[in-house]
């Protein structure tokens, strides 16, 4: 039963959406994802359908794109296991990007915690400054709600 469910998804409910042939590259797209082949049938490449790059292949409005990046995968491919020089500048660069992305997450991280801190100090400011009846109140109740967290726990 299982085989038959496999099939009958990836067969049945995964039909060709588009096809396309540029130079020495074939492409299909499926609902599920993209094939990439050379013609010679020595280079085949699968990606499963998402925002990149299936998404933005598929919504592009020739096909120069699609045969653009098949031989920019297929190149870079072949070049991993001859060109040590290529590996290291390959390398370097995700080093580089990754490097850019955790600095990118550390100022949006430092930026929420300054506005945490700033939201506290605001907080504590409205206690200092409510009437001295209401600020009773608001601490009577805090006790509470920490009294029953406690008791929760």
């Amino acid at each position: 039963m299982e085989k038959f469910k496999k099939w009958w998804w990836f067969t049945m409910m995964n039909p060709v959406v588009r096809k396309g042939e540029s130079g020495g590259f074939k492409w299909t797209f499926r609902r599920f994802w993209l094939d990439i082949e050379t013609v010679s049938g020595n280079f085949k490449a699968r990606f499963m359908a998402a925002e990149h790059p299936y998404g933005y292949l598929m919504a592009g409005p020739d096909d120069s794109n699609i045969a653009g990046f098949a031989a920019t995968v297929y190149e870079v491919g072949m070049l991993l296991t001859t060109d040590q020089g290529f590996v290291n500048d390959v390398q370097k660069a995700l080093k580089k990007y990754s490097a850019r992305l955790e600095k990118k997450a550390k100022v949006v991280e430092d930026e929420t915690e300054e506005k945490a801190a700033l939201e506290f100090e605001k907080q504590v400011q409205e206690r200092v400054e409510m009437p001295k009846r209401e600020r009773r109140k608001a601490e009577r109740e805090s006790d509470k709600r920490f009294k029953e967290a406690v008791k929760d726990v």
